[in-house]
């Protein structure tokens, strides 16, 4: 009991404002990441879905290399790599750099999860559409990917919740973050587990608080399907 009136209280107390002030620039970074990942990997999963010639390989290689490579390795060639080829690259914000690289990374996986979601939809849909007289960009917006977005809204969830974990990865580039204030702090009062104890509790609260907003969308996007 004496530990955590004496210690982990007092330090609680110096170390949860300033993981606040890193708690905002992680929603920050993780929001616009999210964005431009949703935007990039449903650009993605229409060029594959629909096999658009010489798009489509493209995707492929772009999906098969940032699936299948280290996210710190992206993020390193991105920031340290790319300013030794390219002069302007050298200005580059380290804000910019960690969004750029977690939306890129991230369209991956949502390009999968969207083009798996579209695939899912019974060819009949197609079918039934086109004798309808829809036009194919018709059916596509008003039948096919509302009927997709109920399958895709979980696996796009847990690719933001990736997202979140993952900018902690700021940290090595010397951005501010949860974990960028965390290791700062545990460095000065050299209390790693405390700090890092309130660090993952602060991760964790979010990972609750998203769960919460998805359990929300699915009530509100499948109700439309609900019998």
């Amino acid at each position: 009991m004496n530990y955590f009136t004496e210690t982990f209280i007092p330090y609680g107390q110096v170390l949860i404002p300033l993981l606040l002030k890193g708690l905002w620039i992680t929603i920050y970074v993780s929001a616009l990441s999210f964005v431009l990942s949703i935007v990039l990997g449903a650009i993605l999963a229409i060029i594959q879905y629909f096999n658009i010639k010489g798009l489509s390989q493209l995707a492929k290689v772009y999906v098969s290399y940032f699936r299948g490579t280290p996210l710190l390795i992206q993020l390193f060639l991105f920031y340290y790599g790319l300013p030794m080829v390219f002069e302007i690259m050298k200005h580059c914000p380290k804000t910019f750099a960690l969004v750029f690289c977690l939306g890129l990374n991230s369209a991956a996986y949502i390009s999968e999860s969207i083009r798996g979601a579209i695939e899912s939809i019974d060819k009949g849909q197609y079918e039934a559409s086109m004798a309808f007289g829809l036009s194919h960009s018709q059916m596509m917006l008003k039948i096919i990917l509302p009927q997709a977005a109920v399958a895709a809204i979980p696996p796009i969830v847990n690719s933001c919740m990736d997202i979140i974990k993952m900018s902690s990865l700021g940290m090595t580039i010397g951005i501010q973050d949860i974990m960028g204030e965390a290791q700062l702090t545990a460095a000065t009062y050299y209390k790693t587990f405390e700090t890092y104890i309130l660090a993952a509790a602060f991760y964790w609260i979010l990972a609750v608080a998203l769960g919460a907003v998805q359990k929300k969308v699915e009530q509100v996007v499948g109700s439309a399907y609900q019998k």
